[in-house]
């Protein structure tokens, strides 16, 4: 097994899902917007639009099936929100997820025995300042050896009884019902598609590569995919590891992407959320 997989500690040591503030000293991410869902979700969809985001990257990558890279350009250029945009908020599977968010990071945390922070802030890539990230979760610092620590994303999805068809969990890393299972692999250094990697690890390729611009946050080896099965009422974990070519496919296609956006807009300075802030407080 390799070293980094093993970052786990022995004790759980406190309740899962605490709000916090992420130590930024070591990492390469600004504080984009603080305190980022104390905005409403009208004003909060608005400060999306001023970057690509982790939920952004399957559309960069190709592999998102509901939405093209042209409706991306698009939706990123206007400034205000269509009826399909202010209707996502109150959609019943997203307020799900929202309200049972906080339980399964509980759940998570156990599992893993350690805290799990809920990072209170929006933040920025120092080098690509249009890579904004928002993380559901992550496991708290783990000190290593040399005197770094280590940070790991907890991606949180409640999966609905038409979903759970994207997922395979006998390719999980833990199941509720059984258990840590032996099924995982790293598929990173397999020269295949995005869509057969994450087919590898039993998961959504639009998640896969989520996870992949949140590992790139945090400077992680690995993260996780944690998903409440609402048909069954599983928590079912999927460790997933860094994979170089989908990061650079990412910052590639999303710089390309950024600078179009700055063309249509006409304004080079398009990832800048500090008007907008200023505005809504």
């Amino acid at each position: 097994m390799r070293q980094d997989q093993d970052l786990i500690v022995d004790s759980y040591q406190s309740e899962g899902g605490v709000n916090a503030k992420l130590d930024l000293s070591q990492l390469d991410l600004i504080i984009d917007v603080p305190d980022i869902d104390k905005y409403p979700n009208e004003q909060y969809a608005m400060l999306r639009k001023r970057g690509l985001g982790t939920s952004d990257s399957s559309i960069l990558c190709g592999v998102n099936p509901y939405t093209t890279y042209t409706e991306l350009i698009q939706e990123k250029c206007r400034n205000f929100l269509t009826p399909e945009e202010l209707e996502v908020g109150n959609k019943t599977a997203v307020r799900k997820g929202r309200d049972l968010e906080p339980m399964i990071i509980d759940k998570f945390g156990k599992i893993i025995h350690r805290i799990v922070i809920k990072p209170t802030d929006m933040y920025r890539h120092k080098d690509f300042p249009w890579l904004k990230f928002n993380f559901d979760g992550v496991v708290d610092k783990i000190q290593l050896e040399d005197g770094r620590y280590q940070y790991i994303p907890a991606e949180i999805k409640v999966v609905t009884k038409y979903g759970q068809k994207h997922y395979d969990p006998t390719k999980a890393w833990y199941r509720e019902f059984t258990g840590i299972t032996t099924a995982e692999e790293d598929h990173h250094a397999e020269n295949n598609s995005i869509e057969t990697k994450a087919a590898e690890y039993g998961i959504p390729p639009y998640y896969y590569t989520q996870l992949m611009q949140q590992i790139f946050g945090l400077n992680a080896p690995y993260g996780y995919l944690t998903v409440l099965f609402d048909d069954t009422w599983e928590v079912v974990s999927f460790r997933v590891f860094r994979d170089e070519a989908t990061i650079n496919t990412i910052l590639t296609n999303g710089f390309k992407a950024w600078q179009k956006i700055c063309q249509i807009t006409k304004d080079p300075n398009r990832a800048d959320t500090t008007q907008l802030i200023q505005q809504f407080t």
